[in-house]
């Protein structure tokens, strides 16, 4: 009888060998032995490989010349790189994070491989690989900028031969973003997902569609920002910009009647347990889970009720604000520029589609500066 595995690895190229048909490379160099897949099952292929991998390490051994950086560890200095940046305030800890996101769910197509291969092709195949998951174009964009900046650190550190950034390279003509038709919620609906009883949440909801901001514009907001007297807040929003956000009265009381805790310097907390199982009060921080939460009971109340209700999300408070604020003139479209805190008008202009005629050529012309000098004129009087 043929010992068959025996055959085999007599005909086995010498330092190869398989692992469930891919081929492995094992040598010596210096004493120390390396063990490592060559990820192919071709054993042509494989012998190339195993070359050139083991004259790197014998290029390193013995002349001290740096090998190629493998993606993971790209991602550990980068991460390393982040974190003192967020300490310098020069980066934001929502974006880093978002960034995480996004390189997590790009593990498939980049770990195993060193920067030098995330290249044209494989980006390409990346962004094929996130559309079959039917991830958007905006998620995808967001994906790209995230890798890019991996890559800008190894072109800074000469991990890249060259200064090309494949992720930032990428054409984004086929990603443009297509934003969902905006339906504005009725005061009806947000009565009812309030609820009878306003919660500390119910509030938030509130404070949005009177103010416009953000939900994690809301959800930080701390007290040490609010000038009640001046009816005003400084708040750090989107790419940490910082701007002055306009408190109406109605705003304000929501402030006021929300609890302050001597630990938390939140506007709007909640208890939480921490690893000890003690209760700590904290900021919220998943606004959006939440509000779809209330929104889903809402529906089922509804339903039970025979009552029509249609769930929103909770940035269409800020579209209602914004229409709003047009709607009822309170300022013209640049004051909502900075109300909103949009780095162009042509994306406020969007809420002039909710007007009529006379109420768009007024908001247009400056609506606000008309409005501010009659209160000038009546303080003066």
């Amino acid at each position: 009888m043929v010992d068959t595995d025996k055959s085999i690895e007599e005909e086995m190229p010498k330092n190869l060998y398989q692992r469930n048909g891919i081929y492995w490379a094992r040598f010596k160099v210096a004493g120390i032995e390396y063990r490592e897949s060559l990820r192919t099952r071709s054993v042509s292929v494989a012998e190339k490989r195993l070359r050139a991998r083991r004259e790197e390490i014998e290029n390193q051994t013995h002349f001290g010349i740096a090998g190629p950086m493998g993606w993971e560890s790209a991602v550990v200095a980068w991460d390393e790189a982040m974190s003192q940046e967020i300490r310098n305030k020069t980066k934001s800890a929502k974006t880093v994070s978002r960034y995480k996101t996004s390189l997590r769910e790009c593990r498939p197509w980049l770990d195993g491989r060193e920067v030098h291969e995330i290249d044209a092709e494989r980006i390409r195949e990346l962004v094929k690989g996130r559309k079959a998951l039917r991830v958007t174009n905006a998620t995808i964009r967001r994906d790209l900028t995230a890798i890019a900046s991996v890559l800008d650190l190894a072109i800074e550190e000469g991990w890249l031969e060259d200064d090309t950034n494949a992720a930032r390279a990428h054409s984004r003509k086929r990603l443009q973003e297509r934003r969902d038709p905006i339906v504005l919620p009725t005061d009806a609906d947000i009565k009812y997902t309030v609820g009878r009883q306003s919660t500390r949440f119910g509030d938030m909801m509130l404070f949005a569609r009177e103010t416009g901001m953000r939900e994690e514009e809301i959800a930080g907001l701390e007290h040490g920002m609010l000038d009640l007297v001046g009816r005003h807040a400084t708040i750090v929003g989107k790419r940490n910009r910082m701007r002055t956000v306009t408190l109406t009265r109605r705003a304000v009381e929501i402030v006021k009647r929300q609890p302050r805790h001597l630990r938390c310097p939140f506007v709007f907390w909640h208890l939480e347990e921490n690893p000890e199982g003690k209760p700590v009060a904290q900021r919220y921080r998943n606004v959006a889970s939440n509000f779809g939460d209330y929104t889903v009971r809402a529906a089922k109340r509804a339903a039970k009720a025979g009552i029509d209700y249609r769930r929103f999300n909770f940035h269409a408070l800020r579209h209602l604000f914004a229409v709003e604020y047009l709607r009822n003139g309170r300022g013209g479209i640049y004051d909502l520029q900075r109300e909103l805190g949009h780095s162009s008008v042509k994306t406020t202009e969007i809420y002039l589609a909710f007007l009529t005629p006379e109420q768009a050529a007024a908001a247009m012309s400056g609506v606000a500066q008309k409005r501010a000098h009659k209160r000038r004129s009546a303080a003066s009087e």
